[in-house]
């Protein structure tokens, strides 16, 4: 008898990240399981992008529903309250919580269970440092997509003299797209191009800041973002915080080398010197690396290139994923007692039902 998984997170009406990782998974394991979407919104207000098949999709109304099946939890606001909903109703529940983030806020209203996935290493590092998630079963597996690129890196470098660095984010403070724009203004050399690629609460103003620009160009929502990873030379992320970005990892998939600054996964993705170059902190060095990208030479970037391919094909399939997550699945097993602890380790309730 197949097992029945149902998969949730918030936020289902906008195209974002880590809701991307989960219908990934659940595409991913539906042929082995009973697989379902659990969301909070009506199906009509689901992005269309997702293309969940009513079918799939289930609205939580009645908790007695959870009972009984393997829950993934793909977001920490969801995972309170699903925690509070087992506790309340006894509920025969096994949770995996999936980790897409780095955080420095609500260690004491954090609540987890005992098997967690983590998306990168600096991830894991953040459970057990600032959560201090000691006991629990935390297993690293690294978000995979699949390959789009033909089993090879697309080199494109400097086309029309021109070096294009694409930016694919959405365009809110955390990404960071109106600070770069404002602190490198009129510091960079006339062929440095930088496309930002999303849409966000930010974009309007975006729009502004890049309007007559020689070195910065704003796209905005683009259907098909592939094509323009493919006709980029790197792929650029300078957020404040970042759990393992799915852009750069198709930046990869392309054999596109990376630049990106020390937050999340980003130097598990682009490695400095390999097939990345770490942006600094200081706005002067950051222009200057940019800058330096124009003196780079042909067999240099092909190399960075190839190994960004290699990497991709190492570390983030979508075949390595899902395996991981079929082998993880199947390995659960009932836990003599379901206790409950928040981020401090600290015993909440034993409930008489297996976690």
């Amino acid at each position: 008898m197949a097992l029945d998984i149902v998969a949730t997170t918030s936020n289902l009406d906008e195209y974002a990240g880590a809701q991307k990782v989960l219908l990934d998974i659940h595409n991913g394991i539906k042929h082995k399981y009973n697989c379902k979407v659990l969301g909070f919104i009506p199906y009509e207000k689901v992005h269309p992008k997702y293309n969940i098949p009513a079918s799939e999709y289930v609205k939580f109304g009645n908790p007695f529903y959870l009972n009984n099946k393997i829950l993934l939890v793909h977001a920490r606001n969801v995972m309170a309250v699903i925690m509070v909903i087992k506790r309340i109703f006894f509920l025969n529940t096994r949770i995996i919580y999936i980790a897409h983030n780095v955080y420095d806020t609500h260690k004491n209203i954090s609540f987890f269970p005992y098997n967690i996935v983590s998306i990168s290493k600096k991830v894991t590092e953040n459970l057990l440092g600032y959560f201090g998630l000691k006991n629990r079963n935390i297993t690293v597996i690294y978000n995979g997509i699949k390959d789009e690129a033909a089993g090879k890196p697309q080199i494109s470098f400097k086309q029309n003299g021109k070096i294009r660095i694409l930016y694919s984010a959405r365009v809110i403070d955390v990404k960071r797209q109106l600070l770069i724009v404002d602190q490198l203004n009129g510091k960079l050399h006339a062929d440095i191009e930088i496309h930002f690629a999303g849409h966000g609460p930010d974009l309007a103003l975006l729009y502004e800041k890049c309007r007559d620009s020689v070195n910065f160009k704003a796209l905005g929502f683009v259907d098909g973002v592939n094509e323009l990873v493919k006709q980029a030379d790197f792929l650029m992320l300078y957020s404040i915080q970042e759990g393992l970005p799915i852009s750069l990892i198709e930046g990869t998939m392309y054999g596109k080398p990376l630049l990106i600054n020390d937050v999340g996964g980003n130097l598990e993705i682009g490695v400095p010197g390999v097939n990345g170059i770490e942006l600094k902190k200081d706005w002067n060095i950051f222009a200057d690396q940019l800058n330096s990208l124009v003196h780079l030479t042909t067999e240099e970037y092909t190399k960075m290139s190839v190994n960004s391919r290699a990497r991709y094909e190492t570390m983030f399939t979508y075949d390595a994923m899902v395996n991981s997550y079929t082998r993880l699945i199947d390995s659960l097993q009932p836990q003599p007692s379901a206790t409950y602890y928040n981020s401090t380790d600290k015993q909440i309730t034993n409930a008489y039902t297996a976690e």
